[in-house]
């Protein structure tokens, strides 16, 4: 999972106009916030594939990561509806259009999500959540 938020996020930071423009071609957010959203999401999104990937507050990032991927749920089938043909703008691959399959594939996310919040064993992590039962 963090391999997939690091990777989602170098296309957007190397070009915020871009991400910018399929933002705002969701229609939900309001003129002007679609550029600090585009400037503040990737690197959101690299902070999160960095903790995931290098055990740091593991915890947080997928939580956070879980709530971006209904987030991203949303948007998509809220365009769907709307009858939007629209690139995705989920930086993974360029030029793909929004559709069940990006539902799906968040959906399989967001399960990826769970299993690592439900994982018992946290050897290589900095900043470990401690139980309460110690």
């Amino acid at each position: 999972m963090g391999a997939v938020f690091l990777w989602a996020s170098f296309g957007k930071i190397l070009e915020p106009g871009d991400f910018a423009r399929s933002i705002s071609n969701y229609h939900i957010v309001p003129f002007g916030i679609e550029n600090i959203v585009a400037l503040i999401l990737p690197w959101l999104e690299l902070l999160i594939g960095m903790g995931l990937i290098l055990g740091i507050m593991v915890d947080g990032s997928v939580q956070i990561s879980a709530i971006l991927l209904i987030m991203f749920i949303l948007m998509i089938g809220q365009a769907m509806l709307r009858g939007f043909n629209i690139e995705c703008g989920c930086g993974l691959k360029e030029g793909e259009m929004i559709g069940l399959n990006k539902i799906l594939e968040n959906i399989v996310f967001i399960g990826g999500a769970y299993i690592v919040m439900q994982r018992r064993k946290r050897f290589f992590e900095i900043f470990p959540k401690t139980p309460l039962s110690e």
